[in-house]
């Protein structure tokens, strides 16, 4: 398996509920196909830098899992079949950095 970062970026148009279905949907995709899901972080509603598809507002989510590399090729079929979905990328990465709670207090 390798390791994986995605960064997503929903319409931020949506309610709070659909825009939750949708981050879980991403991770239902990845866990389907034998992914192991590390970590999700919401990093919610920001301004983007340029208008995409007359959106000027997008919410931002960062998944970070394992998984083979098949599991790319839906992830992104689906990205591209899904009108919320206005950008994304996947990293490969050498090793997931998540800091732990008791790491921040030094």
């Amino acid at each position: 398996m390798r390791s994986y970062e995605t960064v997503v970026v929903l319409d931020a148009g949506l309610e709070e509920e659909p825009t939750q279905q949708e981050v879980n949907t991403i991770e239902q995709i990845i866990t389907s196909h034998n992914g192991e899901m590390i970590d999700t972080e919401r990093w919610g509603s920001r301004k983007l830098s340029y208008e995409i598809n007359d959106k000027r507002q997008g919410y931002y989510a960062l998944f970070r899992f394992n998984s083979e590399p098949n599991v790319l090729e839906e992830l992104d079929r689906a990205f591209k079949l899904n009108g919320h979905v206005l950008r994304h990328i996947v990293k490969l990465v050498k090793q997931h950095a998540v800091s732990s709670p008791a790491e921040g207090n030094t």
